[in-house]
């Protein structure tokens, strides 16, 4: 296993996979590629992520690229049924297979929608840009690192990413966030403390971050986890792409 320098002698391998996290990778923005051979790859794992990491499998299947991510808790996704018997072989009953739901990447939204959703924000509550105070809050709670913790530190959030957080009583309870960052876009992460769900915040904070993101010509990336995910996404006005399937290892 050997981490790739030269990032343009993979591109044959996630040739015509469309995925931001991959993109991040390939572009040298965020995350790491790692290759079998350094000067004539044909197996690759494109990495990004530190609470939570996702690894994309590219190429022949490779046994030392799976071993790479052992003792992380990390979602694996195979390029072909190939990585899929390895990674099941591997890891066995730690690793559990599910079902994640791309949208396209070419979406149209409906900013007077949007911008509507935005006026729903239950009495109470603030919305606030993530700076640096609230960048170290997220990181303080399990349920909210995920919107700033896989930039290195502030500076390199407040320079690549982007995040809109929900505050009641001065208390954070919801965010819409960067969970990655490539070339004229993100991909977005979308958390609610557990205690405020179902009060139609992660709807409000996305409206807000997918506007600023089209003032600021970037794409704003949604790849859904659950179902639950997916319906949002498209009342936000993204349209389904296509099902994949996923491994999660803890």
């Amino acid at each position: 296993m050997k981490r790739l320098k030269n990032l343009s002698l993979v591109i044959p391998l996630f040739q015509d996979w469309e995925e931001t996290i991959i993109w991040s990778c390939l572009q040298g923005v965020m995350g790491e590629i790692f290759v079998d051979n350094l000067e004539y790859p044909h197996s690759a794992l494109a990495k990004l992520g530190k609470q939570a990491s996702f690894g994309f499998l590219a190429g022949k299947p490779n046994l030392d690229l799976i071993e790479e991510c052992r003792g992380e808790d990390i979602i694996l996704v195979p390029q072909h049924q190939g990585w899929s018997d390895l990674i099941e072989m591997t890891y066995r009953a730690k690793a559990h297979a599910f079902t994640r739901y791309a949208t396209k990447k070419d979406t149209r939204f409906d900013r007077e929608k949007l911008e509507e959703f935005m006026t729903n924000l239950p009495e109470g509550f603030e919305l606030q840009w993530i700076d640096e105070q609230l960048y170290k809050v997220c990181l303080t709670e399990g349920w909210s690192q995920d919107l700033v913790a896989n930039y290195d530190d502030y500076q390199h959030y407040s320079q690549l990413g982007l995040g809109v957080i929900a505050l009641y009583q001065g208390k954070l309870v919801a965010g819409a966030s960067s969970y990655s960052t490539y070339e004229n876009g993100i991909e977005i992460e979308i958390d609610t403390h557990p205690g405020f769900r179902r009060k139609g915040l992660a709807k409000v904070v996305a409206a807000k971050l997918i506007l600023t993101c089209l003032d600021r010509n970037l794409y704003p990336s949604w790849d859904a986890h659950t179902k639950i995910s997916l319906d949002l996404a498209e009342k936000l006005g993204y349209e389904f792409s296509h099902e994949y399937r996923a491994y999660e290892i803890r």
